[in-house]
Formats: C-alpha cells, sequence, structure tokens
C-alpha cells in the first residue's frame, strides 16, 4: 500500500468515525481552526431558494437563531481570537465596518463603510482626521445611560487597549501613540500616528481592534468583562454561560429601522453533529458544514441556501522560537516537519478536495496571499510531501528518536469542518516520520487564551509543537506584523529576526499599493523560506441558511451581527 493512499484511508476512517474530544493514541479532537466565510475567491450560492437577495418589504420581528461553539467573553480587548468576540460585536459599533451586500462576494473586498464614523482622511498617512456621525449613542446602560458617542469615547477606547497589559492585540496597534490622540470637538479625533501607516482605515474597521468602549471603561466606573455597553444595533439581554447568550433590538440605533428581527439567540452547541441537526430540525437558521457533509445537508434541507466560500483561517504548525535552547531554531528540523505532511492526501481525504493549497497567510487575502508557484525554487520543495528527506534532515540535526508535546485546542469555531480530522492526521504523519508525540489537548480559554498570556501568545515549552489556527485577519499587515514581528504582543512563536523585523517596518510605511504589495509578498517569501511555521492548508468554507431567512448578507466573522444578521427578515 503507498503512503498516500495510506493516509488518504486513515484519514476517511479517523473522519466517518466523528470523535470529538477524547485521546486514543493520537489526536481525536478539534484544532483552533477557524473557518470563516471570509473574503478570497468570489463565494458562491448554491440552489436553495433562501437566496442572500430581499424578496418583498422588510417584515419586523422574530428571533435570529445562530450557534457558537464557546462561551463568549464580553470584553472584546481581552480576546484575540474569534468568534468569541461576536456578542460583544452585536452590542458595541466600530469607527468603520465592512460593506455587505446581496451580492454574497461583497465582502470579499473588506471595503471599510461607514459606522460611527462618516470619514476618515490623511494627508500622509500620518496625521488621521476622523469625524463622527452625530446621531450615535450608547446603550441606556448604567453608569453610560444613554450618552452620546464623541471623539473622547474613540480616544479611550484606543487609550486602554494600548494600556492593558492583558489586551493581545495591543502590539497591533503600535503605530498608534495614545498621548497624540486629541479631541478638538465633540465629533473630530485626530490621530498622529508614529509613522505613516497607509491601511489606517483597516484598523479602524478591524473587528478584532476597533469596538468603541464608552469613555467610563478606561475611567474604570464598570466592569466591560462583566457588562458590556455599546452603540451597536443590539443589547445583550440574557448571558447563560454553556446555554446560550441573548441579544436584545436596540430600538434606537443609529441606523433608523434596523434591525429586522426582535433578538439574536446565540446557542452554545460544542458538537458539531448536534448543530448540523439542530439546523436540519428547523431550530437554527444557519450552520457551518464540514465539506463531507455538504450533499447530505443538501439532500435533507434542498430549499436551504448554500454559500461556498474561501477560508479566512487554516491549520499550522508553530513552533517555540524565543528559547535558545529550542531544537527548532535548526531551520532542518522546520523543513523536515513540513515535509512529512501530505497535504495532497488531506485535501482528498478529509476535504473532498474543497481545499486551497497556500502558505501561511490565507487566500481570502486575494492577491495580498503568496502562493505556492510564487516561492523561490529552493523553497518549494519543503512544502512537498518527501518523508525520507524529512528523516535525513533529522538525521543531520542528531535528532533520529525526537519525542515532543503536540498541543492542539478544543474547537472554538462552531463546527468541525473536518479538523478533528486533521488534528489527529497530522500528528499521525509525524509519527510515522519517527517524531514520538505526547498528545496534550488545551482548553480554549484556559490554556489557548489566558488573557493574553497563553499558547495563542508563544507561552509554551520548547518541547511542544502547537497545531492551532492562525487569527482571522481582514488586513496583510495584521498577518505578518502579528505573527513575525519581534514587537507584536501576538508573536505566537517569540521570534526575533531583525531582517524580517526591518522589511515589515518599511512595508508599514509604504503609501503606494503597488510597493506595498510587492513588499508584503517578498515578507511572505522570505518567511516561507525560513519555514517559521509550517501550514497544512486551508479548506472552503460552507454554510447553510434557512429559506425562511431574507436578505442574509454574508460577513465577517467578528463583525457578522452587525454586517449581517442587523440586514435580515424573515418571511412569512
Amino acid at each position: 500500500m503507498s503512503e498516500e493512499s495510506y493516509w488518504t484511508q486513515s484519514a476517511r476512517a479517523l473522519l466517518s468515525r466523528r470523535r470529538l474530544g477524547g485521546l486514543t493514541g493520537s489526536v481525536a479532537a478539534t484544532s483552533a481552526l477557524l473557518v470563516a466565510c471570509s473574503s478570497g475567491a468570489r463565494p458562491s450560492a448554491g440552489s436553495g431558494s433562501a437566496g442572500p437577495a430581499a424578496a418583498g418589504a422588510p417584515k419586523p420581528g422574530g428571533t435570529y437563531n445562530a450557534a457558537i461553539a464557546l462561551n463568549a467573553p464580553l470584553d472584546p480587548q481581552l480576546i484575540s481570537q474569534q468568534p468569541t468576540e461576536i456578542v460583544a460585536g452585536g452590542v458595541m459599533s466600530r469607527p468603520f465596518r465592512y460593506k455587505t451586500g446581496s451580492d454574497p462576494s461583497t465582502i470579499l473586498n473588506h471595503d471599510p463603510e461607514g459606522d460611527l464614523a462618516v470619514s476618515a482622511e490623511s494627508p500622509d498617512g500620518v496625521t488621521w482626521t476622523l469625524k463622527l456621525r452625530p446621531d450615535a449613542k450608547f446603550h441606556e446602560t448604567a453608569p453610560v445611560n444613554g450618552h452620546a458617542v464623541e471623539a473622547e469615547d474613540v480616544k479611550a477606547t484606543y487609550t486602554r487597549a494600548l494600556s492593558l497589559d492583558r489586551n493581545p492585540n495591543r502590539g497591533a496597534l503600535g503605530m498608534i501613540d495614545p498621548s497624540q490622540i486629541q479631541a478638538p470637538d465633540k465629533s473630530t479625533v485626530v490621530f498622529t500616528l508614529k509613522y505613516a501607516y497607509a491601511p489606517f482605515r483597516s484598523i479602524l474597521a478591524s473587528p478584532s481592534y476597533s469596538w468603541i468602549f464608552p469613555r467610563e471603561a478606561l475611567a474604570g466606573t464598570y466592569d466591560p468583562s462583566k457588562t458590556v455597553i455599546g452603540s451597536g444595533p443590539f443589547t445583550l439581554d440574557t448571558a447563560t454561560p454553556d446555554v446560550e447568550y441573548v441579544l436584545k433590538r436596540n430600538p434606537a440605533w443609529f441606523e433608523k429601522g434596523r434591525p429586522y428581527v426582535d433578538s439574536v439567540r446565540l446557542a452554545v452547541i460544542t458538537d458539531t453533529a448536534q448543530q448540523l441537526a439542530q439546523f436540519s430540525s428547523g431550530h437554527l437558521d444557519e450552520v457551518q458544514i464540514p465539506s463531507n457533509d455538504v450533499e447530505t445537508m443538501q439532500r435533507d434541507n434542498p430549499k436551504a441556501m448554500l454559500l461556498k466560500s474561501p477560508p479566512s483561517s487554516g491549520a499550522n504548525l508553530y513552533f517555540q522560537l524565543g528559547d535558545p535552547a529550542s531544537i527548532f531554531l535548526d531551520l532542518r528540523v522546520r523543513q523536515a516537519f513540513s515535509m512529512l505532511l501530505d497535504r495532497d492526501s488531506i485535501a482528498k481525504a478529509i476535504f473532498n478536495n474543497q481545499y486551497v493549497t497556500s502558505l501561511f497567510v490565507p487566500p481570502n487575502l486575494g492577491k495580498w496571499s503568496l502562493r505556492p508557484d510564487q516561492l523561490d525554487v529552493a523553497t518549494a520543495p519543503f512544502y512537498k510531501f518527501n518523508s525520507a528527506e524529512a528523516k535525513k534532515l533529522l538525521d543531520a540535526a542528531g535528532l533520529s528518536n525526537l519525542a515532543l508535546k503536540y498541543a492542539f485546542t478544543t474547537n472554538s469555531s462552531g463546527v468541525d469542518v473536518g479538523r478533528n480530522a486533521v488534528t489527529e492526521t497530522v500528528n499521525s504523519m509525524l509519527n510515522a516520520g519517527g517524531i514520538k508525540t505526547t498528545a496534550v489537548q488545551l482548553d480554549f480559554q484556559k490554556d489557548y487564551i489566558d488573557q493574553g498570556k497563553g499558547y495563542r501568545q508563544g507561552y509554551f515549552s520548547k518541547d511542544t509543537v502547537l497545531f492551532g489556527a492562525s487569527q482571522v485577519f481582514t488586513e496583510i499587515d495584521d498577518f505578518v506584523f502579528g505573527y513575525f514581528d519581534s514587537k507584536s504582543t501576538q508573536n505566537q512563536e517569540h521570534l526575533t529576526d531583525t531582517a524580517v523585523d526591518g522589511m515589515i517596518a518599511k512595508a508599514r510605511t509604504l503609501v503606494d499599493d503597488g510597493a506595498r504589495l510587492q513588499a508584503y509578498l517578498d515578507i511572505q517569501r522570505y518567511t516561507a523560506g525560513k519555514m517559521y511555521i509550517v501550514p497544512t492548508g486551508f479548506g472552503y468554507a460552507f454554510r447553510m441558511v434557512q429559506p425562511r431567512v431574507q436578505n442574509f448578507n454574508l460577513g465577517s466573522d467578528n463583525g457578522a451581527v452587525v454586517e449581517s444578521y442587523s440586514k435580515v427578515w424573515f418571511s412569512a
């Protein structure tokens, strides 16, 4: 039996068992992979009757039912991974949000449109003047009590973000000097950045960084981890961990007449099969679907709309590069790990070939994502399956009998879209290559996030290889700075490479799009050659929406409530 057919059959067997949690010799739990209907190639809608386009006039009322796989923290400045921001993202607003439309490909462009702001202008990429809309106000919740959203609130939000040691995202805001944020009047905010940063509007639209708090959060007059106060389309009605989060329509939202639904219910459902069953029984209005279940779900739900879109995250191996005693500082070791992965078999067996062979930056960023065919000829072979050469590299590094911990997380994305099988298959491939692993299952919140001090931020030992997700971002600089720059608080491997630091520092100042594109592709070629992060690839994302849902606009993960759910209504 060939190696390829062996892995194909093994992976299919793992997938068919559909185990969630537990360990039997290898890994049988899901990874921290984040499947999103985000940018990249254009998504397509299936033949169901619940098309994205609206049918008739909006009909107010009803509850929109969706599911999340984990409890959702309420303070987005203490979170570094979607989709746990979704509750806060339904209650709060950003200066900008992403444009969506009846055409599901609209979100792929990630074009900012006004949310709390009406404009953000800069003559040089350094000084940015933000103008706020005059009709936005916070919810009628003490101690804020519905006061208007003003420049001081925006200033307080970014000051707080940069002053919180526990904020895992603060490094991505490094271009902002909080002492140089001015509020000359109630509707004007002026940022004087530390350096020219052309994509600053993307920061202001980011569903990871830019949910605007009332100024009382910075003053400490309420605890945002216990009370979420915003100016968004919904208020938080009830939060019942392990059961559900219920958002209630905000009648005073500045988008007059919306949202159309009375409430959004986010049920905490950790089991993939249960989510699919809840959708088929009509208890969920949307669900993500593993590629191998698409045919069955279409048969069981012939009137539902099916959306296919390129992934915004994928599975990767991460190494500890901040410890001088780490074996992973040897490039040969990282190359060997990559060559032990049979990505073609993963694509065929687990994703039914609904799979994108890509490098670290996911294909949802389009031209900004380096493709394998753009690799240097000296680098490309190390992304091919070749167990014999991998073993030679390990032998040359003096690591013929390597034993490590293989750490992975429980599901965080809502549905296991084949990642349980990928997690276990990757571990099996490493073992087949002579690497003895001990599986370590991590709790997503307690171990992986740990309020900014977890595995996600690189706090793991040198004898551990971590299998997990790339965070979902919508701007190329978030990926390369966040994961590879030594100054980033999101540098998952604690990498320090002065060459890549210099490349990133230059790229961040470039205003010309053509020059920026080339600079970021060059950074990716460099980091791919260094094999700092080993990708396994990306499966396409599939989502089903019930036929009763009208005007469904595909949105970003963390911003789905305002970008999508605030626009839907139900047919009679």
